[in-house]
């Protein structure tokens, strides 16, 4: 049995109160943050090998502190369930859409004024399969009506709509609330909307425990960063997932064209504007509600991002609002795979090394024209072969050649075995302490203790398996079984149980593929910059290297009766 979501509520001390819901239901426990210190006795370990005591007696300044930092949530999680990562069922899962009158550009401060009102809410209900909208009836043009599966319910004023809106909530008691620029429009609209009207006391029973949190998001990757949280209803936003899931960038994000191009519909058309049509066709106002929700139901039966969130947030131990981010779902994961194996993750560093512009993958243009020879090479998973090749690992990182960040100075060991033996190189070790050694020596050094090197000049010891490597083994292992249990499940008839591993394996391959990422990241316990720099440079050269030996393989194939330039 798992979890549907969890939060926490300080309580001082490291103690905290936890609010879980899981396939049972609902229920409050109390939990002390653990973490661990150094101690010669200990009887625990760490990554490196420290000695560590467990203590609930800690504070961010206690030396030598070992997995604090990390969410209390997400580490209660890890510790309850372990790598348990079976999804839970039976979600509530609820699909809605909200419309309100013209009143300006939707910048943040608009957003929070909430000024105009909202003039009706649809959701589509999935578990009983039911259709509500809640409508703005200022005319009493309508009846309270229900047909089959759905139903239409008149409001004479927005103070009552957004009541009978809340109500429904409270009934229905939502684990997941699922829109389309949801996070950055719908939801906190709406819960301003109730602050102006209704008040913030009666807004706040949004949320089943009656807490709800405006916060900021810092990064720059958003035009707005008013975040609204319910707590106890997950959010799950269907444009910021497409963005995540599909790596594209559509030529418009809105709803209507990612509708048309994904589930072969489009929103519902009108002359003028959506007040127009408001006031003037209430029917179709109503369809083009009930449209919009109708588009991010079929959206998710052909693209099943919803199930696919949930898969990779049990990996990571996580809510499924915090699937955006690779490096809370790659910290989860690992750090519940080490637990598992008796060992204790570590701290993230206090002093990461940042580069504005670090190197990325390797781009080339090719000279315009017509070709008649094409050859088309595909390395696979490329960034996790180099990792394990190369045992790539924040602990397992011995030093660096420092080369002034000249990229294209390539310092592989034939590289370096190619220069002169008494040129004299500066090389920094893990501690980040500098010094000369000529190249004769380095490459002595580096052979005598068998490191491996990356194309870059960074070097690893290879006498034991950086976590890293042994994650990305273990998950390789884990998709291969997936497909494995896929194609026998389709060539066996059972489509639903094919579909099932379709999504498991698919699962495996985002984490593989995005664990590179998550290196980048000052705040991934597991990575630095450096590590993320000689994946990508090794990359860059392996396919460079390997360009060039194919355009040598089919000059030899053709005669040399045409020169491939391909490559300079």
């Amino acid at each position: 049995m798992s979890y549907k979501k969890c939060y926490t509520t300080n309580l001082g001390k490291n103690k905290f109160k936890i609010h879980l819901w899981d396939e049972v239901g609902y229920d409050e426990i109390e939990w002390y943050n653990t973490a661990y210190v150094e101690d010669p006795n200990g009887k625990l370990k760490g990554i490196n090998g420290e000695k560590l005591t467990a203590t609930t007696n800690w504070d961010r300044n206690t030396p030598n502190i070992h997995f604090h930092d990390m969410k209390p949530y997400q580490k209660y999680l890890i510790e309850r369930y372990g790598i348990d990562d079976k999804p839970s069922t039976g979600h509530r899962e609820v699909f809605f859409d909200i419309e309100c009158e013209i009143g300006g550009a939707l910048t943040e401060d608009y957003i929070e004024s909430a000024p105009m009102p909202i003039t009706s809410i649809a959701w589509w209900d999935k578990t009983p399969d039911t259709w509500h909208i809640l409508i703005l009836d200022r005319k009493n043009q309508l009846k309270h009506t229900k047909a089959k599966n759905k139903q239409i319910i008149p409001c004479k004023t927005e103070n009552e709509l957004l009541g009978k809106f809340i109500e429904a909530m409270r009934d229905i008691d939502p684990d997941i609330l699922i829109g389309y620029n949801s996070d950055f429009f719908d939801i906190p609209y709406l819960y301003y909307r109730m602050c102006n009207t209704l008040g913030e006391d009666l807004a706040r029973h949004l949320s089943p425990i009656g807490k709800v949190n405006c916060k900021k998001n810092n990064s720059y990757w958003f035009k707005r960063n008013q975040f609204v949280e319910i707590v106890g209803v997950e959010s799950l936003d269907y444009m910021r997932l497409h963005k995540k899931y599909s790596w594209k960038d559509e030529p418009s994000w809105k709803l209507d064209a990612i509708g048309e191009k994904y589930a072969k519909v489009n929103k519902i058309e009108y002359d003028g504007n959506l007040d127009q049509l408001f006031e003037t066709d209430i029917q179709k106002f109503i369809q083009y509600n009930f449209r919009d929700v109708e588009i991010l139901k079929l959206l998710d039966e052909k693209l099943q991002y919803i199930a696919l969130t949930k898969n990779l947030s049990h990996k990571g131990k996580h809510n499924y609002s915090e699937v955006y981010s690779n490096s809370v779902t790659q910290d989860g994961a690992i750090s519940a795979y080490l637990l598992s194996q008796n060992i204790i993750p570590p701290r993230r560093d206090e002093n990461p090394i940042h580069k504005k512009n670090y190197a990325g993958g390797y781009l080339f243009c090719p000279k315009a024209g017509v070709y008649k020879y094409m050859f088309d090479e595909d390395l696979t998973s490329l960034y996790p072969s180099i990792i394990m090749s190369i045992n790539i690992g924040k602990e397992t990182l011995k030093g660096r050649i420092i080369d002034a960040d000249d990229r294209n100075n390539r310092l592989g060991l034939n590289d370096l075995k190619e220069r002169d033996y008494e040129e004299e190189l500066i090389v920094e070790n893990a501690q980040r302490k500098r010094a000369t050694v000529n190249v004769g020596r380095l490459i002595k050094m580096i052979e005598e203790n068998n490191l491996s090197i990356s194309a870059n000049g960074v070097f690893f010891e290879t006498n034991r398996e950086s976590v890293l490597s042994t994650i990305l083994n273990k998950w390789f292992d884990e998709r291969v079984l997936y497909k494995n249990q896929m194609k026998k499940a389709f060539k066996s008839g059972n489509k639903e149980k094919g579909e099932y591993y379709y999504l498991m394996q698919y699962t495996m391959k985002i984490l593989l593929n995005s664990l590179y990422g998550a290196t980048a990241l000052g705040s991934f316990r597991y990575g630095n910059v450096i590590l993320s720099e000689a994946i990508t440079l090794s990359g860059q050269r392996i396919i460079q290297e390997s360009a060039l030996c194919a355009n040598r393989h089919m000059n030899k194939v053709i005669n040399n009766k045409l020169k491939l330039e391909l490559w300079p």
